[in-house]
């Protein structure tokens, strides 16, 4: 299972993913509906989890995501 850590910020996201014990930065998404569906569908598989930042837009994001 691979865990995915996005620190949410008004304008991007910070990513990393953590594996095996290795952390890996994803890079920086930028917080537009199309640019974090862009990510998901490039970057996640159904095995992975989401960790997201407990903040104003996390459900927003969740949301986009979760598909």
């Amino acid at each position: 299972m691979r865990i995915i850590g996005m620190d949410i910020h008004r304008v991007a996201a910070e990513l990393v993913s953590l594996l095996y014990g290795e952390i890996v930065k994803l890079g920086r998404v930028l917080m537009l509906r199309n640019k974090l569906e862009e990510f998901a569908r490039r970057e996640l598989t159904h095995d992975d989890h989401v960790v997201i930042e407990a903040t104003g837009n996390a459900t927003a994001v969740a949301k986009v995501l979760s598909p």
